[in-house]
């Protein structure tokens, strides 16, 4: 991503909070902690680094926003500033190595200005130690420093660190935006809806449907699926033989969780009518969807709706993967009885 459609993607995702954030620097009125509250995609790593690169740049637009070119935004974009640090968890968690860097880095005055921006990605990965540490630092910082902390999840965040940073909370992007940005990006129509209830993020999106992932994940749920509207027991075959090998981490497995979710959900739309191919998540099956829709009473279509949200809970409990999707498919099975 360069750094001109940083910009343009911040101001699209989030153009109220952009301008904000630029006539609060423009004021000098720019506090010393933020937490940015918003789910992957709803833009808060472009905010932060537009802030970052508006309290450096050179060449201020004449709309009060960066540049894009200048040295200090390209430096910036290339992660090379010395007065703008950033931190971003080092596998599931930020590390012990991290905060010391982080800590000792707060201690530091800006080296080539009087302005120093910390931005600490995913801060709920912090352990309650490390996020203790970082709160001394919001509590007595040292300088003109910024702190901009991201999470996905305020809800994970310490209460002290809650109270003593201003929070901003980050609009959602509407599905329709993100299928149109989907459709830009190249992703054939039959995966977009699917995608817009798996991510917000473009990028997240394309990752999911690099080397035909998502393809072959699609297809696998889709026969899932119409097995189980057939009730057919091959359906408890089908775990084994097609969507187990597909869950080959655990962040894998809960989108295909997730995707069955959708799958008994296009079917629940269906039970009042047709709905169009491109708002559900597995055309490829469309009718088996809505026959079982409309041959299933309602409490029953709520009963596996109700199982399939179940699933995501067993996983972070550490059930096994294979083990959860026999159990669900046996007991969709017994409700087509």
């Amino acid at each position: 991503m360069t750094e001109e459609s940083v910009v343009a993607t911040a101001q699209r995702l989030q153009p109220q909070l952009v301008t904000h954030f630029m006539q609060l620097i423009q004021t000098n009125h720019l506090a010393h902690a933020y937490l940015f509250n918003g789910a992957d995609g709803t833009g808060r790593q472009e905010v932060a680094r537009t802030v970052a690169m508006r309290l450096f740049c050179q060449n201020v637009t004449a709309e009060g926003m960066p540049c894009g070119t200048c040295a200090e935004c390209r430096r910036i974009m290339a992660g090379d500033h010395p007065d703008v640090v950033s931190v971003v968890p080092d596998g599931q968690r930020i590390k012990v190595d991290q905060v010391r860097y982080l800590k000792a880095e707060f201690t530091k005055s800006a080296v080539e200005g009087n302005q120093k921006i910390f931005i600490v990605d995913q801060v709920d990965r912090m352990t309650t130690g490390a996020a203790n540490s970082l709160l001394k630092f919001i509590e007595e910082p040292v300088g003109n420093t910024v702190a901009l902390l991201l999470t996905a999840n305020k809800n994970l965040i310490l209460p002290t660190i809650l109270s003593r940073t201003q929070v901003v909370d980050f609009l959602r992007v509407s599905p329709r935006a993100l299928t149109d940005a989907l459709a830009t990006a190249g992703v054939v129509p039959s995966q977009r809806y699917l995608l817009t209830t798996l991510t917000e993020s473009v990028s997240a999106a394309l990752e999911l449907t690099a080397d035909d992932w998502l393809k072959d994940a699609q297809a696998a749920v889709g026969q899932w699926l119409a097995a189980c509207c057939a009730n057919d027991e091959r359906a408890f075959v089908r775990v084994q033989t097609d969507l187990v090998p597909l869950g080959s981490n655990r962040d894998r497995q809960g989108i295909i969780l997730d995707m069955v979710v959708q799958a008994w959900h296009d079917a629940l739309r269906q039970q009042s009518g047709t709905v169009g191919p491109d708002d559900l998540a597995y055309p490829q099956v469309a009718q088996a969807s809505r026959e079982v829709g409309q041959r299933l009473s309602i409490d029953q279509l709520v009963a596996i709706m109700t199982l399939t949200l179940a699933t995501r809970g067993q996983l972070a409990g550490n059930m096994n993967f294979q083990a959860i999707l026999e159990a669900l498919t046996l007991q969709i099975l017994a409700q087509m009885r």
